[in-house]
């Protein structure tokens, strides 16, 4: 898979299961019998979910190179970090599309 078609999967899995920034997916929710890959997720949880089916599986080279063209939009250090400022689902998805588009653009 394309890394801009993991971005537009990434962003549809939020659309979809909601945004989390506390964790890869909302725990709480996993614990109240919600499978993790239907759980809300943070944008790396989205990430591992369309690449590889499962919000755990967030340490793989492929969903870091992904990461990596992410941070480098923000003007943060890391998505942890830019979590830290308290981002929208909507500001979140907005990433995630802005960034596959410009991939389609300047491959």
């Amino acid at each position: 898979m394309t890394p801009h078609n993991a971005l537009l999967l990434a962003a549809d899995v939020i659309e979809t299961a909601g945004f989390h920034r506390r964790y890869f997916w909302d725990t709480a929710q996993a614990q109240s019998g919600v499978p993790p890959h239907l759980c809300r997720v943070d944008v790396s949880g989205a990430l591992a979910i369309a690449l590889h089916g499962h919000p755990a599986m967030v340490h793989t080279p492929d969903v870091r190179a992904v990461e990596h063209l992410l941070v480098a939009r923000l003007n943060a250090p890391s998505l942890a970090a830019w979590y830290a400022r308290r981002p929208t689902r909507e500001q979140a998805l907005r990433l995630l599309r802005d960034t596959a588009h410009d991939l389609r653009r300047h491959p």
